[in-house]
């Protein structure tokens, strides 16, 4: 009975220490297997296919009705979070009901995006073509903002260290 217990309390921590920011009756219908690129080699296979995306945001633009905004690609972390780095799948447009302030959901902010395949658009990246895949968007999760570390310029020393290497 007690490894019962220690069993189902250690299945509740794990649960809930990265799960998706988005609402558990959404997510199951969700195919988290269906990658960007698999979207973007045959987007009409998987229209209306529910799926989670997330990057940095380039752009904002709104428009009467709705707001588009356009992702550069990340992974996907721990809680559906947008993992930081060079790598990425593409580029996708979000379309989200409603305004969106592109000053609040500005270039470079982390952005989680859960909905459904909507089709492509073809636009340019410069003077190269680009064939962006087209999510409707149910909900976005917008990340907070990292700030800069605010640590110490050296590791921690003992204060009784005969000799530290900053003056006391």
């Amino acid at each position: 009975m007690r490894r019962l217990v220690v069993l189902v309390a250690l299945a509740g921590l794990g649960a809930g220490c990265a799960s998706s920011p988005f609402p558990e009756d959404l997510t199951r219908t969700v195919n988290r297997s269906l990658s960007l690129a698999e979207i973007r080699a045959d987007p009409p296979a998987h229209m209306g296919e529910h799926v989670i995306l997330g990057g940095d945001i380039i752009k904002t633009t709104p428009k009467p009705g709705d707001t588009e905004i356009e992702i550069l690609a990340r992974k996907l972390g721990g809680g559906d979070a947008p993992e930081r780095g060079d790598g990425s799948a593409g580029r996708f447009l979000v379309r989200t009901a409603g305004f969106l302030d592109p000053a609040i959901y500005a270039r470079g902010r982390r952005l989680t995006v859960l909905g459904t395949v909507a089709g492509t658009e073809e636009r340019s990246v410069g003077d190269v073509g680009y064939v962006y895949p087209v999510i409707r968007a149910e909900r976005v999760k917008l990340w907070p903002v990292e700030g800069p570390w605010v640590g110490g310029d050296y590791p921690p020393v003992p204060l009784d260290t005969p000799i530290l290497p900053y003056p006391r």
